[in-house]
């Protein structure tokens, strides 16, 4: 082979090594928007999980859920 095949060689193996790392790279996991809701006194986000918000300490009561009310 000519020094100009094994440069080529070289450079697409570079390239699809770096095409793996970039697609087997970990992406951050953002959390849903219902994991948290707003306190209805004061406005604070809390997490849905808390019984009281955080700020006021205010009891946070949750609406009913619909299931299929579209349907």
């Amino acid at each position: 082979m000519s020094v100009i095949g094994i440069s080529l060689s070289v450079l697409v193996l570079l390239l699809a090594v770096v095409m793996v790392y970039r697609t087997r790279r970990l992406k951050p996991q953002m959390a849903g928007y219902a994991s948290q809701r707003m306190c209805p006194a004061c406005g604070l986000i809390t997490p849905r999980a808390n019984l009281a918000c955080l700020e006021c300490g205010k009891t946070l009561v949750s609406a009913p859920v619909k299931r299929g009310a579209g349907r």
